[in-house]
């Protein structure tokens, strides 16, 4: 019998869910709503429906209706967290599952989800506590360890990602983290063969998601790159990245949806046009107190052209600390580079009435956990090449670092390696579209440092690798700094700190020269693109094609 003031479908529905037929559940569900009866299980089975045919908003609009109805029921919150993070909304889904875990600190999943959230973020050491707690919580479910496996061998702990990988893979063998994340570490120690055989098995599975079927790909594709079967492996980063396309697309392309491209062409016709005098600088008024840094320094350029590598080794510094790409701009980017009316704001703010948008700056800055007080502060994020306008208003006198790579290795790396995704990194899923990114990218950068009173140094990738101490010299006189040997054991350093880009496991293996030049290793496949490339060559006075 129902209980008082449930409706009598939910005995049917209850039953369908004990016989695992979650297909007649759904559908009861939806007649129910349809029919006018209204309980929070009934929009929590429809928001399961409606995610399962990729109608992602009306989801998250019953799962916010199911948690206003029965705002103390744990599943609804930890399922309104699963949809902010299918969305990308990750901040979101963390605190959603935070309340879970405050009011059941033994519910597994919540640990679980907060983890693979927070590692979606880059905030791994987190995610690393999260999946030990809800391991240790629910020790036969595969999902723990396999996140394990794969932290693993992000920071190319092969050991470890075997021993987790195996276990996974002991209670489900079927897990595809778990199966990826063993390949990984079966062809990091030489056995290629075996890696090859593993993902090649996993990618014949008709059932594989979308998410999945791409990460499986770039591994195989690396390990074909790396066997010099380099025709194999761009076909095979191609279908990775067409998955991805095909997954993403309805976020960031579309009508209504202002892309990356076309937000750059509007701010390059809008710098075209600007007088360098709107952007000088006047009296800077009263500078922080003493929790300011002795320095700010703002690391730019362009994902894989050496940014993460030149973070770490001036990190490794005494003096210096520094952001590991945490965001720290996103407020003041709403407020200032939404549209050109937003930048003709900017330009006219005077000093003084900015200063909500600096104390949220430093805000975030706390929040990410890093002390800057005295110290020599880098704020390491390729992409804030795009918001060096923001960075003049706001900081005038923060110096930038813009690190140099040969565009065609840039371009070629974009495409073949998996960023977490966001507008701007899904550009990378043709060879098109990343050469046609950077172009603009580039584009844009000359016009700023043309406009914009820029303190600004520029390093290329390739003679830090080749003349690593008078380059890194180099950078230590214009932050300030003197030289310091423990500089020189940056790749110690690195294997203990939270890399989240794609550089992590080359960074942590010190100088080398294995990445320079690959693109001629795809001179045919690149070849399209050459052209468009081919002016930043010349300019950063690379080697022609």
């Amino acid at each position: 019998m129902p209980e008082a003031g449930e409706p009598a479908v939910l005995q049917d529905i209850k039953a369908a869910l004990q016989a695992s037929d979650l297909p007649r559940a759904t559908t009861l569900a939806r007649e129910a709503l349809a029919a006018g009866t209204l309980h929070p299980v009934l929009l929590n089975l429809r928001a399961y429906w409606y995610e399962g045919q990729g109608r992602d908003a009306e989801a998250f609009a019953d799962l916010e209706h199911a948690q206003t109805l029965a705002p103390d029921d744990l599943g609804i919150r930890n399922a309104l967290g699963l949809a902010h993070a299918r969305n990308g909304r990750h901040r979101e889904a963390i605190a959603c599952f935070d309340a879970v875990i405050a009011r059941a600190p033994d519910f597994g999943p919540a640990h679980f989800n907060k983890g693979w959230a927070s590692e979606t973020l880059g905030e791994i050491r987190t995610a690393r506590e999260c999946y030990e707690r809800a391991h240790r919580l629910m020790p036969a479910n595969p999902d723990p360890g396999s996140g394990m496996a794969a932290l693993a061998a992000r920071r190319g702990d092969w050991q470890a990602a075997r021993l987790l990988g195996e276990a996974a893979l002991a209670i489900d063998p079927r897990h595809p983290i778990a199966t990826t994340a063993l390949a990984a570490a079966e062809f990091a120690v030489g056995d290629a063969a075996a890696a090859e055989s593993r993902l090649r098995v996993l990618l014949a599975r008709p059932d594989l998601s979308l998410a999945h079927r791409s990460a499986a790909e770039g591994m195989l594709g690396d390990l074909l790159d790396a066997q010099g079967r380099t025709s194999e492996a761009f076909a095979v980063y191609t279908a990775g990245n067409d998955a991805l396309r095909r997954l993403h697309a309805a976020r960031f392309e579309g009508p209504g949806i202002e892309t990356t491209p076309m937000s750059l062409r509007w701010l390059t016709a809008f710098f075209e046009a600007a007088d360098p005098a709107d952007w000088e600088t006047g009296p800077l008024g009263s500078l922080p107190d003493a929790t300011a840094p002795a320095a700010h320094v703002f690391m730019v350029g362009f994902p894989r052209s050496g940014t993460t590598l030149l973070e770490q080794v001036l990190g490794s510094h005494p003096a210096v600390v520094t952001s590991n790409e945490k965001p720290t701009l996103d407020d003041a980017t709403r407020e200032f580079l939404r549209t050109p009316g937003d930048v003709n704001r900017l330009a006219a703010t005077r000093w003084a009435e900015l200063n909500k948008q600096r104390d949220a700056y430093w805000q975030r800055v706390r929040e990410h956990g890093i002390a800057v007080a005295g110290r020599v502060f880098i704020d390491k994020q390729p992409y804030n090449t795009l918001q060096l306008p923001l960075i003049v208003r706001l900081f005038p006198a923060a110096k930038i670092v813009f690190s140099v790579r040969d565009p065609r290795d840039v371009v070629l790396s974009c495409f073949r390696r998996r960023f977490l995704m966001s507008a701007p990194n899904f550009q990378f899923l043709t060879l098109d579209g990343t050469a046609r990114f950077y172009d603009a990218t580039m584009r844009l950068a000359q016009l700023y440092r043309a406009k914009l009173p820029l303190d600004l140094l520029q390093l290329r990738h390739e003679d830090l690798v080749s003349d690593f101490e008078a380059r890194v010299r180099e950078a230590c006189e214009f932050l300030g700094l003197t030289w310091q040997d423990s500089m020189r054991d940056f790749a110690t350093r690195a294997r203990s700190q939270s890399i989240t880009t794609p550089s992590s496991v080359q960074v942590i293996q010190g100088l080398n020269r294995e990445g320079i030049g690959h693109w001629r290793h795809y001179r045919d496949q690149m070849a399209p693109v050459l052209p468009i490339l081919r002016p930043w060559v010349e300019r950063f006075d690379y080697e022609p094609d």
